[in-house]
């Protein structure tokens, strides 16, 4: 009898240990006590050292976990795990796959109307109206960037245009995302479309597809990759092209005049993850004063009435955009996915 209740001791310390090390889910204790909030985000390396840093200086009794995430990998994680996510708050989740996600499961993230959502500018007011589930936390422009040098050595002008780039002396010297894996290939296969029409804009890139070294899973590779000379020519996001070209020689940016294809991400929180006070905390500060200088530092496209004035130099003071076709409908962009042959 002895034996069988010492057992028995012995299972239940067990089971009281196993209970304490159990899962670290958010809002629960972190390190040394402290309440814990995860971060979800499809955010650059560079936006999401700046808001770690901004968030423990803030927060210093909280432990903030920011999970790196890529575009596609937020998506079907949030997907996967539900209300039941270590996930209290994303971050630059991409407009398109906030509404595929809202589709399948309308509940998944809580109601932001509390939020003054009048600080936003004229130009994302129409994409703010349609509900307060997510708020917008960036707009991202995509422009062109050209290593000069390489082409001074191939006696070869820097294009100016869209049209331009389709000119078979650029053959090889070109490199993009894959808008079947990055946000920001998405956003100018979709500009073109919108400009010229989906025959036409079908058209384009199959035309262009010779002069494609490589289609990149990164939205930020290609860009890399002219800062390096493997290519000439690389499209990529507006902000990171600039501080490209500001850091480097021999490089420069295009922006087409016939205006920029762009992308909205959004940030909020998984409902019933709001009720703790340190995540309602987290994110309140994200919303009302943590995003703008954010947006000046990184991302300076515009998305606030008052917009804090773009801390990067040489960007530009203000260009064309392109009313891009299906913003939100998640099959509209599933529609030319399954259109897109490279």
């Amino acid at each position: 009898m002895k034996k069988i209740l010492s057992l028995i001791a012995l299972l239940l310390c067990v089971t009281m240990i196993l209970a304490g090390c159990g899962s670290s889910n958010s809002g629960e204790s972190g390190r040394n006590g402290k309440d814990r909030v995860v971060i979800y985000t499809a955010a650059e390396d560079e936006r999401i050292s700046y808001i770690q840093e901004e968030l423990d200086k803030k927060f210093p009794n909280t432990e903030i976990v920011i999970q790196s995430l890529g575009t596609g990998q937020l998506l079907s994680k949030l997907q996967a795990e539900g209300k039941n996510s270590d996930c209290d708050i994303f971050y630059d989740l991409e407009v398109v796959n906030a509404e595929i996600i809202l589709n399948a499961v309308p509940d998944l993230f809580a109601d932001l109307s509390e939020y003054d959502f009048s600080i936003y500018d004229a130009s994302v007011t129409g994409y703010t109206s349609r509900h307060h589930k997510y708020a917008v936390n960036g707009k991202t422009a995509g422009a062109f960037l050209v290593n000069t040098k390489t082409l001074e050595e191939k006696g070869l002008p820097v294009p100016e245009s869209y049209e331009d780039m389709l000119k078979p002396e650029y053959a090889g010297l070109i490199s993009m995302p894959s808008p079947k894996s990055s946000g920001t290939g998405y956003s100018y296969y979709n500009g073109m479309v919108t400009v010229l029409g989906e025959a036409e804009g079908l058209k384009y890139f199959e035309t262009l597809n010779p002069n494609i070294k490589e289609y990149t899973t990164s939205g930020s590779a290609p860009a890399k990759a002219a800062v390096r000379g493997d290519v000439a020519i690389a499209y990529g996001l507006l902000w990171q092209c600039v501080n490209y070209a500001n850091e480097n020689e021999g490089m420069t940016v295009i922006v087409p005049e016939q205006g920029l294809a762009f992308d909205l991400f959004t940030m909020g929180m998984i409902s019933g993850h709001e009720t703790k006070s340190s995540v309602k905390e987290v994110f309140s500060y994200l919303y009302n004063e943590l995003n703008k200088p954010q947006c000046a530092k990184f991302n300076p496209d515009k998305i606030y009435a008052d917009m804090p004035a773009a801390e990067i130099a040489n960007y530009p003071a203000s260009y064309k955009e392109i009313t891009m076709e299906g913003l939100f409908d998640f099959q509209y962009k599933q529609n030319l996915l399954d259109k897109w042959q490279y």
